[in-house]
Order: C-alpha cells, then sequence, then structure tokens
C-alpha cells in the first residue's frame, strides 16, 4: 500500500466522518451540544476511517459499475440486513417507520459509497482481470442460486451458537428490566428468529457478490477479508457509537457479531467464492473479447 493511497483513505475517512455528522445532526434527538462532543467526533473519525479502509481492496478490484458494486456490501450488510432484523426485535418499528429508516439511513452510506468511488481508483490490474459481469458468467444461474441459498441459510444456527456463547457476558443486562425497557426490546418465537436469519443470511451472501467476484486470490484470503467486511460493517462501526452500553454488554455484542462474520464468511468461502485466476485470465487485456472456459459451468 502506497503512501498515496494511505492518505487517500484517511482523507476519505475524514470525509464520511463528516458525513456522519451531518446526518447524526439532522437524525438524531439528541442536543447539539452532546452531538459534538470530543467522544462523539472520535467514533466517527474511526468510523468513517474503517468504512474506507474495509472496501479500499474492493473498490481497487473494480473498474465497472464501481459505486453500485461499493454500496451494495455497505448498505446491504451494515443497514438492509440490521433494520430488518430490529422491526422484529424492538418496539419501535412499525412497517411506515421502517422503509423510512431504510430511505433515511441509506442515505449516508450513498455518500460514503461515493467518497470511495471518487477517492479509491482501481488498480492497474483490474484493467486486465474479469469484471463482475464475465465473472459470473463463469457459473451457471442454478449454480449461483443454489450456492447462496446454502451458504446463507445455515447462519441461523451461526447466529444461536454464539449467541449461546457470550451469553454469559450479556446474562445480567438481559434480565435487568431498566436496560431491556431501554432498547425497546422483543423477544421473537424460535420459529420467527430462525425463518428471520434465514432471510438474513442470504442477504449477506448477495452483499458480498462483488466481492467474491473480484477478490480472486486464494479463497482463504478472500474469506479472511468477507470476514473482515461483515465484521466491520455489522459489529465493530456500529458499537462504536454505543457509548450508553455497558462495557461487558458492548464486548459480547462484538465478539457475537464478529464471531457470526467469520462463521458466514467460511460457508461463503466453501461454497460461493470463485476458484484463483490463473496465469491466463490475470494477463487477459481489456481488448480481448470476454470469454471463460468455465462459463456455464456448475
Amino acid at each position: 500500500m502506497t503512501t498515496a493511497l494511505i492518505l487517500r483513505i484517511i482523507a476519505g475517512g475524514l470525509l464520511s466522518a463528516v458525513v456522519l455528522t451531518v446526518s447524526t445532526f439532522f437524525l438524531s434527538s439528541t442536543q447539539p451540544s452532546g452531538i459534538g462532543s470530543p467522544q462523539d467526533l472520535i467514533v466517527r473519525i474511526v468510523s468513517g476511517v474503517l468504512y474506507v479502509a474495509v472496501m479500499t481492496p474492493l473498490a481497487r478490484r473494480v473498474l465497472h459499475h464501481r459505486f453500485l458494486a461499493i454500496f451494495l456490501p455497505l448498505y446491504i450488510t451494515g443497514t438492509l440486513a440490521d433494520l430488518i432484523e430490529a422491526y422484529f426485535y424492538t418496539t419501535l418499528l412499525a412497517p411506515v417507520r421502517l422503509v423510512a429508516a431504510l430511505i433515511i439511513e441509506g442515505l449516508p452510506i450513498l455518500a460514503i459509497a461515493g467518497i470511495i468511488t471518487w477517492l479509491i481508483p482501481a488498480s492497474e490490474a483490474a484493467h486486465h482481470e474479469p469484471g463482475i459481469g464475465e465473472a459470473m458468467r463463469e457459473r451457471s444461474f442454478f449454480s449461483w442460486v443454489w450456492r447462496i441459498i446454502l451458504a446463507g441459510a445455515p447462519y441461523a444456527l451461526i447466529y444461536l451458537f454464539f449467541a449461546s456463547l457470550v451469553a454469559p457476558f450479556e446474562h445480567a443486562y438481559y434480565n435487568d428490566p431498566a436496560f431491556i425497557a431501554s432498547l425497546h426490546t422483543l423477544v421473537p418465537s424460535t420459529a420467527i428468529t430462525i425463518g428471520l436469519e434465514v432471510v438474513r443470511g442470504i442477504l449477506f451472501v448477495l452483499a458480498l457478490l462483488p466481492v467474491i467476484t473480484v477478490i480472486r486470490k486464494s479463497r482463504w484470503s478472500t474469506g479472511l477479508y468477507i470476514a473482515l467486511i461483515g465484521a466491520v460493517l455489522e459489529a465493530w462501526i456500529p458499537l462504536l457509537g454505543m457509548t450508553s452500553w455497558p462495557v461487558m454488554m458492548r464486548v459480547g455484542n462484538v465478539l457475537e457479531l464478529t464471531g457470526d462474520a467469520c462463521g458466514r464468511a467460511l460457508l461463503i468461502t466453501l461454497l460461493v467464492a470463485l476458484p484463483r485466476l490463473n496465469h491466463n485470465q490475470q494477463a487477459r487485456k481489456p481488448t480481448e473479447p470476454a470469454e471463460s472456459e468455465f462459463s456455464g459451468s456448475a
């Protein structure tokens, strides 16, 4: 990573922090003086840098449709999946409010995706490797469908497994009526929880299709990157801002959601990730026909 790229990531992080601050100012019920506290500003700067840094490897590998390829993982992983879960787990989101939240909370993500697209250029290697559309054609439609479902549906089991592991951290807080009341928490039935997490698991896989199609290193390095995206967008950034929560509650949630991200990444790596590019694919010039020996295979 060059110095120039590092400076671009920092600049993008600072601009993203401005976006987060502006969106918080207009959307939060907190007094403006609280929004601008040093602690909150530091949290937004760190969050902004994390947004840009975690999307940089993807941005460097995408040549066409760059904005959409960056926006989809950010929005689906960090906003859509979480708000769908919140609809079932809190009393705050009626259907109309859910739709409004999906739109309003997507606006800063749109801006951050635009900042990343603008500041982080595609690498030279991206000009000589298959694009997203060409990579998708390496498998048949049916092959993609069954792989996505098979990789996403078991997320319900991963969710329940890591939730049980961190229960000792969180048990005392979930049995505190005042704390639960402050979260407006509901506890859905087991059937609803499993169905909900199956849907979210499939959404997580769909969100990462741009990553799977353009990050064509070894399966395990791709898997580590997929795990990092999930952990940063679903766990680290959201919980940075939960400064009102007890420390152990935050630690438990970070461990749980990071474990979830690693479990999802393992399944995606085994079932969905495309094979590493061979020498001929890497050396292909952009002027040559976009053909693949894997096209149409399962």
